[in-house]
């Protein structure tokens, strides 16, 4: 009888039915409290990343449409400002530095692999954003579709860090107020 469980065991093993280590997105979100002040979230997707076709991992984001291609001048501000819907913010080139109104948080968004963000501070007044680079400042607006967010789990305040951006979130810390700049300072 044992050696039953043993086989079973074994050939299980082999076929791929053993747990295995997944990995999956954390992303730094702009969202509002109860109070409709904007401040940030590190925020964990459920959704885990697959193997890709060729070499590498993979992830479908989300039901997306809309995508907005923005250009904007160096040493340039918006002000204070909130996105139209909850969204993706892709940064592809430049330097975007976000603070809030009401804490002394801030997030510094370089080029670069960690330049992907949830703007969902679609309450209240929202946040600042200045572009205080040398070079344009280039990025995507990508809005969910029907306004509606992936589904996610909170992981703590603050901004994620960088080593947070694709994998495992246990045993890492969030948050802490100010924030280094992501995507080629950390």
């Amino acid at each position: 009888m044992c050696l039953f469980y043993i086989l079973a065991i074994f050939v299980l093993f082999l076929t791929g039915f053993v747990a295995k280590d997944e990995q999956y997105l954390s992303i730094t979100a702009v969202t509002t409290d109860s109070n409709d002040h904007a401040y940030l979230e590190c925020w964990r997707f459920l959704t885990a990343f697959s193997a890709y076709p060729t070499v590498g991992n993979s992830l479908a984001l989300a039901n997306t449409t809309n995508i907005t291609y923005v250009v904007l001048p160096p040493q340039s501000a918006e002000g204070i400002h909130k996105p139209p819907h909850p969204m993706f913010f892709v940064l592809l080139s430049g330097l975007a530095h976000v603070t809030f109104p009401f804490n002394d948080e801030e997030l510094w968004i370089r080029e670069g692999a960690e330049a992907l963000i949830v703007a969902n501070d679609v309450n209240g007044v929202g946040h600042f954003t200045a572009y205080p680079g040398e070079k344009e400042t280039i990025a995507l607006q990508v809005p969910f579709k029907d306004g509606i967010v992936p589904t996610h789990e909170v992981v703590g305040s603050g901004a994620c860090q960088s080593s947070l951006q694709r994998g495992k979130t246990e045993g890492y810390t969030v948050g802490g107020g100010k924030q280094k700049a992501l995507g080629g300072l950390v």
